[in-house]
């Protein structure tokens, strides 16, 4: 069964010094906002995600009119509108369809199953991973991708990452899982938007998905994404690291992954094989 969603839109668009700024909020067609919802321009690294009540802003230089804005949510097909036509015309309603759900293989897990963990479990005081640390208007995410090598059928039970510098008492994260082009995450293809909110402490944090059934037989990419609860917050803690390795992080929806070598985000999964 094919549903159609239908997301109301209230756009409005202000030219200042050569830039456009367009805000608005997301909605389905049962009026509730849309959470998380990835907005931005794709490989320009400008772009953003609503807030929790469907709200976004994003600020984008005049030189990109030409470009498409896409919107992008877990279950719905991905939508492109050209920045040109929002700057200049009266849409104020976007529609998404529903994505048609495809049976995925049955993945055979051994009847004798072992839990095996799988990432970067140590860490070093002198490497640390900073949650926004630029003021860029348009890096409103800052995700940390971690490659995961499986030869085996394999569910994902919990994504375990160390923090320090910890000055909140709870956090919400999403989880993305990404198969793999160019030793990159390329297509998301956990079917789920996985929203965690949980309090959040120095050293290890584990976060329990056994309950979204992530089967994977191939090497993918497991990557952990901070929601901040408003723009401009104080730096809320700092991901620990480890020496040696690589980091692959983006910090704007849509945005270009960077490739540190020397060091990489302490992250591990534990996986039932």
């Amino acid at each position: 069964m094919k549903i159609t969603i239908t997301y109301f839109f209230l756009l409005f668009v202000t030219l200042i010094y050569g830039q456009i700024t367009l805000t608005g909020i997301i909605k389905s067609n049962t009026n509730e906002p849309l959470e998380y919802v990835n907005i931005g321009i794709k490989s320009k690294n400008i772009g953003t995600i609503s807030d929790n009540k469907g709200n976004f802003k994003i600020t984008i230089n005049n030189s990109e009119l030409n470009e498409l804005l896409s919107f992008s949510y877990i279950g719905y097909e991905e939508k492109q509108i050209s920045i040109f036509e929002l700057q200049k015309s009266n849409f104020n309603e976007i529609i998404l369809n529903e994505s048609q759900t495809v049976l995925s293989e049955v993945i055979v897990i051994s009847t004798k199953p072992k839990l095996v963990e799988l990432g970067t479990k140590s860490y070093v005081s002198m490497v640390a991973g900073y949650v926004k640390a630029n003021n860029d208007k348009n890096n409103d995410i800052q995700e940390f991708a971690k490659e995961i090598k499986i030869k085996k059928p394999s569910k994902i039970i919990d994504v375990n990452i160390n923090l320090f510098n910890v000055f909140v008492d709870t956090a919400s994260f999403r989880i993305n899982i990404y198969d793999v082009k160019d030793n990159l995450p390329n297509n998301k293809i956990n079917t789920q938007n996985i929203v965690i909110k949980k309090k959040v402490e120095n050293g290890w944090n584990k976060f329990n998905v056994e309950e979204y059934d992530l089967n994977f037989e191939e090497t993918f990419f497991i990557s952990i994404e901070y929601l901040p609860k408003q723009k401009d917050e104080a730096e809320p803690f700092r991901y620990s690291g480890q020496l040696f390795g690589k980091s692959i992080t983006r910090s704007s929806s849509f945005g270009i992954w960077n490739i540190k070598k020397g060091i990489t985000m302490s992250m591990f999964v534990t996986v039932k094989q």
